[in-house]
């Protein structure tokens, strides 16, 4: 799917159940991790806890519907999502050597070459791994916690309050981590929550490899523009 704009053709890079899922993570993970961070700090008395406790779980209720729709009604997605995240060549280890340029530009104004990407360039495969398994952790802890608290062996139930905290600290950092890397490409972001399109000249830049290998033209009856060809 595509189609043009004042700024010229644009491709479809996330479909409409990509874009729901990515909100459910968003409105599900986002008040879980701030609320988690709290839970574990404990910097309010015993009557807030309580109320960040209850956002929390409504918070976990979010991302495991989120995650459990998305199975359902896109695992051809979760396929190809998980060959992109398990694809790495030259390119990716080149990438992450340099970071992608980004500490560079951030921090020195510098532009360098970076290798061309596919549509997920290094970095967002690896966030993709974190999230993909340390999300599976947290979700299994988290409703193991809540549901067999009470009747669990302790030392289970121990290992699985552990993992649910460390794993909930780093992937709540990496989290705002690539929020802010997210607002800072904001073409990105605008495409990932808005009509999931993007400018092909924006595409090319960001994803070559994508834009030359799994993108083709798609004739209307107006004019030929690229579109998707493949799925995730």
């Amino acid at each position: 799917m595509s189609h043009h704009d004042e700024h010229g053709p644009r491709v479809l890079k996330h479909p409409l159940i990509s874009r729901l899922f990515h909100w459910g993570l968003i409105l599900g993970f986002m008040p879980a991790a701030i609320t988690g961070f709290f839970i574990w700090l404990k910097p309010f008395s015993d009557d807030t806890q309580n109320l960040l406790m209850q956002i929390h779980i409504v918070g976990a209720w979010i991302l495991t519907i989120a995650c459990a729709g998305y199975i359902i009604f896109a695992m051809d997605r979760i396929v190809a999502f998980v060959r992109r995240l398990t694809t790495w060549d030259e390119r990716d280890m080149k990438w992450m050597l340099v970071g992608g340029g980004y500490p560079q530009k951030m921090l020195l104004g510098k532009t360098i070459p970076v290798p061309p990407m596919g549509k997920m360039n290094s970095g967002q495969k690896q966030m993709g791994i974190m999230m993909l398994l340390g999300g599976i952790v947290l979700i299994v802890t988290g409703w193991g916690l809540y549901a067999f608290l009470p009747v669990a062996p302790k030392a289970v139930m121990y290992w699985f309050d552990m993992f649910h905290l460390v794993i909930g600290i780093i992937l709540g950092l990496a989290v705002f981590a690539h929020i802010f890397l997210g607002v800072y490409n904001w073409g990105e972001f605008l495409c990932m929550f808005g009509d999931g399109t993007q400018s092909l000249e924006e595409a090319k830049h960001h994803n070559p490899v994508w834009v030359e290998n799994e993108i083709e033209p798609v004739k209307d009856s107006q004019t030929t523009t690229p579109g998707q060809h493949q799925p995730g």
